[in-house]
C-alpha cells in the first residue's frame, strides 16, 4: 500500500547525477526502446568527415539526407536536434532544405533555427555549454527528404595534442549505410578498435586517412543500454596509448585541486574530532561532505574533466561530482589518509571502449585503506553504501592510472524489513504498528520515502493507504531526520482500523504491513524487459507480522509454510552471471497471538542478467506474495486444530478448474475433513455436480453448510443457491436470502446479484428496488454480466431509478460483448423495437443470432420472425419484450 510512494521516488533512488561529458557517437534518431518499431524514415546519406591536427584541434563535417516513408516518418524528421559543446566548438549549418518528391527544393528559413541549453536539470543550472541546435524543416510530406550539412569547428582542443572519439550504429537503428572519414597527421597516429565495420587506411603525404563504412541491414530490438559499446557496430580512435595515459592527463589537471590548505586542515580536525581509527574518521568526513555540500553543476568548460579547487568548493558549499570527491579527498589528506578520484558511468552502460576515449560521466572516490568506493554526491546514502546503479561498473582510478570494477552489492547491504503488529479489539476494530526499516541501500530508500512524506499530509497519506487495502481508518508516521546518515533507517507508522471484523461468525483477515513495498522491490531487484537482458541487483527483504486477538476468539486457518530456492547461471553480452534466490516463510501460534516470518534473499554476481533469470526471480516473489497475502481464519468457536492452507489446497483448486476432478478430490477431501472451509465448499460442488464422485445432494449440502458456517463466501453462495432452487432439499427462499446476504456482505458478486433479484421481485424479502439497484451495481462493478444485464433493465424500465435508456443500452452492450445470452437477447429486442437506440433490423438479427446460439429460445423466436416473417410465432409468443431473470 505504500507502493505509490515508492514508485514516485524510484528514479531518485537509483540514479546518480552525471556531471562529466562523455563523447558518444554522432548518430541521430536512434530508437532505444525494448522492441524495434519501424520509424517510417531512412537516412539515405550519413557521412562524418573529421580532420584533426597535432594540437588536437578538429573540424567535423556531418552531411545527412533523410527520407520520409510515411506520415509518421514525415512528422518525425520535420524537426531535427543536434547537440554540441559551445565551449569547444562553433557549429554552423548549411544546405538545409526539404527535397520535395516532385524535385523542388524548399530551403529552411533562418528563423526556423534556434539554439538552447541541452540540460533542463535545475540542479545543474550552469551546464549551458552543451547546447541543442534545433532545425525545423518546411513542407515535409511522405516521399520527401530533408538534407543538411553541419560543421563543428573546434575553438580549442579537449585534450591538448590528443584526439579520441568513437562512432557506433545501434542495432535498433533503421537500416542505413553510415560513412566515417578520419584524417589526421602521421605524427599523431591513431590507435583503433572496430567491430562489424568495413575499414580502410591510406597514407596521403604526411596524413593518415581512415575510411569506415557501417552497413546496417537488419534492425533488431535494443538491449540494456544504447548498444554503443556492447552490441553495436562501432569504430573507435584515440591517440592515447591506453587508459593509464588518459588517466595521467586527468590526474595532471585534478591532483593539485585536492591539496588541503589551512582552512581545510582545520575543518578536517573538527570533523574527525575524537574519532579513533581511520575508518571512523573517513565515515565522519564522508557524512559531512554528503550533508553539507550541495550538488550543483558548475559548468563544463574543459569538458567537465577538471574539478574546482577544494578550497573553492568549501567556500561556496556547492559543487558537481568532481568537486565533492575532490573536497572529500582533501579533507582525508589532512588526516594523512589517501583517497583517489575515480571516473565511472552513472547510466546503464557496463562496458568501456576498447581503446582510451573519454566515455565516463560521473566521478566518485576510492579509499585504498578500507578498499571502498564512496560517492559523496549521493547525499541520502550512508557511509559504506553506493547507489545500486554503480554496482558492477568499470571504474578508472585517475590517481593510479588503473582500471578496476566496482563490487556488486552484498544482499545484506540492500536490506529492507517490515515488522507489523496488529491488536484486534473486542469490538472487532484493529490497531497496528508497522516499522519499515532498511540497511545500506534499503536505508536510503527509507530516507527518500521520508522526504516524500515531509512534502505531503501524513495523515491523508495514511488514510489513502488504508483505503487502498480495502479498509477504513486513520494513521500517521514518525521518522528520524533523513539527513542524519546512519547505516540503518526506519519509518514507524501507526494505524487505527475502524472497519470492524464481525467476531460473531467465522472471519478471515490479513496481517499485511500497511507500509508494503513488495512490487517496487521486484523492480529494484530485477527490471525485466520483455524477454531481454535486464538490470538486476542483490537484495534481502524480511517481513514479520503478528496478530493478537481478544479472549474467546480462536484461530482456525493460516497460510502453510513456504520454502523456495533456485540457482541460475547464464551469459549476457557483458559476461557470465550466477545467481540464487531463496524464499522462506513460517507462521507460529502462541496463545492468542499468531506470528509470521518471511525472508527473501537474492544473490547475484553481475549487474546485468540474461532474460531466462526473470521467471525464477519472479517465481520467488510470487511465493513470497502467496505466503504474505494468505488469510488468517478467526472464529468464536474453539476448534481442534489450526489448518495450514498451502500447496495441496492450491493444487486441488487448480485441478478443479482444469476439470481434473479425481485429483481435485484427492487433494481437497483430506483438507475438508480436517476443517478447511474453502476445501469444504469445493467438495460440496463436486458432490452436487457428480464431478469426480457420484452425485449426492445430501453430501453436497452437508459440505456447503460446514463451509458456510465457517464464513466462507463461496460455501454460503452455494448453500443459498441450493435452497433457492430446491436442489436435493425443500425449496426455502428465506434461507436462500439469509445465506446470500452473508456472502454479499463479503463482496461476493454472484450472491449480491441473486439477492438483488430477490429484492427486485419481492421473493421472501420485502420488494425494494433501491436495494436491488445497489446490489446489482456492486456486482456489475466486479464485471458480472448477469448483474450488468439486470442493472441495465432497471435503467431502461425506470424501476427504482430514473429511466435512463443510454445507461441501460451501454450496460447491455457491455454484457452482450462478453457473450451473455440474456443481454444479447435484450439488446436485439432494443434494436428491433427502437428502445433506447434507433431501430435497426440488421443489428437486431445480429444480437438475436448470438443469443440463439447460446440457447435462448425467445431470441430464436424473434430471429425466425425477422428472417422468415412467419405470423405463427407472433401469434404464439406475442410481443415478448424485454426479458429478465
Amino acid at each position: 500500500m505504500i507502493v505509490r510512494i515508492y514508485s514516485a521516488f524510484l528514479a531518485m533512488l537509483l540514479l546518480s547525477s552525471p556531471c562529466m561529458t562523455s563523447y558518444a557517437a554522432e548518430s541521430s534518431g536512434s530508437d532505444t526502446k525494448p522492441g524495434w518499431i519501424d520509424a517510417g524514415w531512412r537516412r539515405t546519406v550519413a557521412r562524418h568527415t573529421v580532420t584533426f591536427d597535432e594540437t588536437g584541434l578538429s573540424t567535423e563535417v556531418f552531411e545527412f539526407e533523410i527520407k520520409a516513408l510515411d506520415e509518421k516518418g514525415a512528422e518525425a524528421i520535420a524537426q531535427q536536434s543536434f547537440q554540441y559543446n559551445s565551449y569547444f566548438d562553433d557549429l554552423s549549418s548549411t544546405s538545409l532544405a526539404t527535397l520535395k518528391a516532385d524535385g523542388s527544393v524548399v530551403a529552411v528559413d533562418e528563423r526556423a533555427i534556434r539554439d538552447q541549453p541541452a540540460s533542463t536539470d535545475s540542479s545543474s543550472p550552469y551546464f549551458d555549454e552543451v547546447r541543442d541546435r534545433i532545425i525545423a524543416f518546411p513542407h515535409v510530406a511522405p516521399g520527401d527528404s530533408i538534407r543538411g550539412r553541419l560543421i563543428y569547428k573546434a575553438k580549442q582542443a579537449r585534450f591538448a595534442g590528443e584526439f579520441a572519439r568513437f562512432w557506433s550504429e545501434p542495432a535498433s537503428q533503421p537500416p542505413e549505410l553510415l560513412e566515417v572519414i578520419v584524417d589526421g597527421p602521421a605524427s599523431r597516429p591513431l590507435r583503433i578498435a572496430l567491430r562489424n565495420v568495413e575499414h580502410r587506411e591510406e597514407r596521403v603525404n604526411d596524413r593518415i586517412v581512415h575510411r569506415v563504412h557501417f552497413r546496417h541491414d537488419a534492425p533488431r530490438p535494443g538491449q540494456i543500454d544504447d548498444e554503443a559499446l556492447s552490441y553495436a557496430a562501432r569504430f573507435e580512435v584515440s591517440t592515447f596509448a591506453d587508459y593509464s595515459a588518459f588517466a595521467a592527463t586527468l590526474n595532471a589537471r585534478n591532483a593539485l585541486m585536492a591539496r588541503p590548505d589551512e582552512k581545510i586542515t582545520r575543518l578536517s580536525r573538527e570533523i574527525a574530532g575524537d574519532a579513533v581509527g581511520s575508518r571512523a574518521k573517513i565515515e565522519r568526513i564522508y557524512n559531512w561532505v554528503a550533508r553539507n555540500i550541495r550538488y550543483v553543476g558548475i559548468g563544463l568548460e574543459d569538458g567537465g574533466w577538471t574539478s574546482q579547487p577544494a578550497s573553492a568548493v568549501l567556500a561556496s558549499r556547492y559543487g558537481d561530482c568532481k568537486a565533492h570527491a575532490t573536497l572529500f579527498k582533501a579533507l582525508l589528506a589532512a588526516q594523512g589518509i589517501e583517497a583517489n578520484l575515480v571516473a565511472v558511468n552513472s547510466d546503464a552502460r557496463y562496458t568501456l571502449t576498447e581503446i582510451a576515449t573519454p566515455n565516463f560521466d560521473h566521478a566518485i572516490a576510492y579509499v585504498p585503506e578500507i578498499d571502498q568506493y564512496l560517492d559523496p554526491t549521493a547525499s541520502l546514502f550512508a557511509f559504506g553504501s553506493l547507489p545500486p546503479d554503480l554496482a558492477g561498473k568499470p571504474a578508472l582510478n585517475i590517481d593510479k592510472g588503473t582500471m578496476g570494477r566496482i563490487p556488486m552489492i552484498d544482499p545484506a547491504r540492500f536490506r529492507l524489513a517490515a515488522e507489523t503488529d496488529y491488536v484486534l479489539g473486542k469490538d472487532g476494530k484493529r490497531e497496528a504498528r508497522s516499522i519499515l526499516s532498511g540497511a545500506g541501500v534499503g536505508a536510503q530508500l527509507g530516507r527518500v520515502v521520508a522526504q516524500g512524506l515531509d512534502d505531503a499530509d501524513r495523515q491523508m497519506t495514511a488514510k489513502r493507504l488504508i483505503e487502498q487495502a480495502g479498509l477504513t481508518g486513520t494513521g500517521d508516521y514518525t521518522y528520524p531526520n533523513p539527513r542524519d546518515l546512519t547505516d540503518d533507517y526506519a519509518i514507524t507508522s501507526t494505524f487505527q482500523i475502524s472497519k470492524a471484523v464481525d467476531l460473531d461468525r467465522p472471519a478471515r483477515v490479513r496481517v499485511l504491513p500497511l507500509t508494503d513495498p513488495r512490487r517496487p522491490l521486484l523492480r529494484l531487484a530485477a527490471r525485466q524487459t520483455n524477454g531481454r537482458p535486464f538490470v538486476c541487483r542483490p537484495m534481502e527483504y524480511r517481513e514479520a507480522a503478528s496478530l493478537t486477538v481478544p479472549e474467546n476468539i480462536f484461530f482456525y486457518e493460516k497460510p502453510a509454510p513456504v520454502a523456495y530456492s533456485a540457482t541460475f547461471e547464464g551469459r549476457t553480452g557483458y559476461g557470465a552471471v550466477h545467481g540464487r534466490i531463496e524464499v522462506s516463510g513460517t507462521i507460529d501460534l502462541d496463545g492468542r497471538t499468531i506470528r509470521s516470518n518471511a525472508v527473501l534473499r537474492l544473490t547475484l554476481d553481475a549487474p546485468v542478467c540474461p532474460a531466462e533469470f526473470a521467471p525464477a526471480i519472479e517465481k520467488g516473489f510470487d511465493k513470497l506474495d502467496e505466503f504474505k497475502y494468505g488469510l488468517i481464519g478467526l472464529t468464536p468457536k474453539a476448534g481442534a486444530s489450526v489448518i495450514d492452507v498451502g500447496a495441496d489446497f492450491r493444487d486441488g483448486v487448480s485441478a478443479y478448474l482444469a476439470h481434473d476432478f479425481e485429483r481435485a478430490m484427492e487433494r481437497l477431501k483430506p483438507l475438508a475433513e480436517i476443517g478447511s472451509a474453502r476445501a469444504q465448499s469445493y467438495l460440496g460442488a463436486m458432490y452436487r455436480d457428480g464431478s469426480g464422485t457420484k452425485r449426492d445432494s445430501a453430501e453436497a449440502i452437508k459440505w456447503f453448510r460446514l463451509s458456510a458456517e465457517q464464513g466462507d463466501a463461496y460455501g454460503q453462495e452455494n448453500l443459498a443457491y441450493v435452497y433457492e432452487m430446491g436442489l436435493g432439499t425443500a425449496r426455502d427462499e428465506k434461507q436462500a436470502a439469509d445465506w446470500y446476504a452473508k456472502a454479499a456482505d463479503q463482496g461476493n458478486a454472484y450472491s449480491q446479484s441473486r439477492l438483488a433479484a430477490m429484492y427486485r421481485d419481492g421473493r421472501s424479502v420485502p420488494q425494494d428496488y433501491a436495494l436491488a439497484f445497489d446490489l446489482f451495481s456492486k456486482a456489475a462493478d466486479q464485471g458480472l454480466t448477469f448483474a450488468q444485464t439486470n442493472l441495465a433493465l432497471l435503467h431502461i424500465k425506470g424501476e427504482g431509478v430514473p429511466q435512463d435508456f443510454a445507461k441501460g443500452i451501454s450496460l447491455l452492450r457491455k454484457a452482450a460483448e462478453q457473450n451473455d445470452g440474456l443481454a444479447q437477447y435484450n439488446l436485439g429486442w432494443a434494436y428491433e423495437s427502437g428502445t433506447g437506440v434507433a431501430k435497426d433490423t440488421r443489428q437486431a438479427i445480429k444480437w438475436y443470432s448470438k443469443a440463439s446460439d447460446l440457447g435462448n429460445g425467445q431470441a430464436s423466436a424473434h430471429l425466425y420472425e425477422l428472417t422468415r416473417g412467419g405470423s405463427f410465432w407472433e401469434t404464439l409468443f406475442g410481443r415478448l419484450g424485454l426479458a429478465r431473470w
